[in-house]
């Protein structure tokens, strides 16, 4: 009897082992689900954020991009002293443009009289940029609404050197790198 009770211990106690074991294998298993799925997540999330770091660093590159590109405009457009320069200043800028041929129209005007001769050179026109801040809006649909705001000295033969100020308004193309939309407005 005392040996049966020893076996029937033994047996349970071994049985109690076994159960412990199996549980403890079990909880292990549940454990290494849990951390190979920990690694997944963070694998996702390191891709995401270098994703996010490179959207973030495009789009910032893109926005000042669009920023310099509008004041090299605004430099281009207002620096002029004879009708030679004043024709010249579309190819100064051509590279950065892709503007209709209406708004080119209305941008490079040529300059000259009904009777065909030159406003600038018979005005003694000139134009000096001076200084500009720019400024950039939201992308939408890979384009940047940017703005301007650009100080010039004008003169002519006829009055002393003033300044005037602009603010030019234009939406660039991130897929071309160019604006394709410029529009000019006096502020005073």
């Amino acid at each position: 009897m005392k040996n049966k009770v020893i076996y029937l211990m033994t047996g349970l106690l071994a049985v109690g082992v076994l159960l412990v074991m199996s549980y403890n294998g079990q909880q292990r298993t549940k454990i290494a689900k849990v951390e190979s799925n920990l690694k997944k997540v963070d694998k996702q999330l390191a891709t995401t954020t270098k994703a996010t770091t490179k959207l973030e660093t495009n789009y910032n590159e893109a926005d000042e991009k669009a920023k310099s590109t509008l004041i090299d405009f605004a430099k281009n457009y207002y620096t002029f002293s004879s009708q030679a320069d004043y024709d010249k200043r579309f190819g100064k800028v051509s590279d950065d443009v892709a503007l209709t041929d209406e708004q080119k129209q209305i941008l490079f005007s040529d300059g000259r009289d009904d009777t065909g001769g030159s406003k600038i050179d018979n005005l003694g026109l000139q134009s000096e940029y001076e200084t500009a801040v720019g400024y950039t809006s939201d992308k939408q649909d890979d384009l940047i609404e940017t703005l301007a705001t650009v100080v010039v000295k004008v003169s002519s033969d006829t009055t002393k050197t003033g300044k005037q100020a602009v603010l030019i308004h234009g939406w660039y193309d991130t897929n071309l790198n160019k604006f394709v939309s410029i529009k000019i407005n006096d502020l005073q």
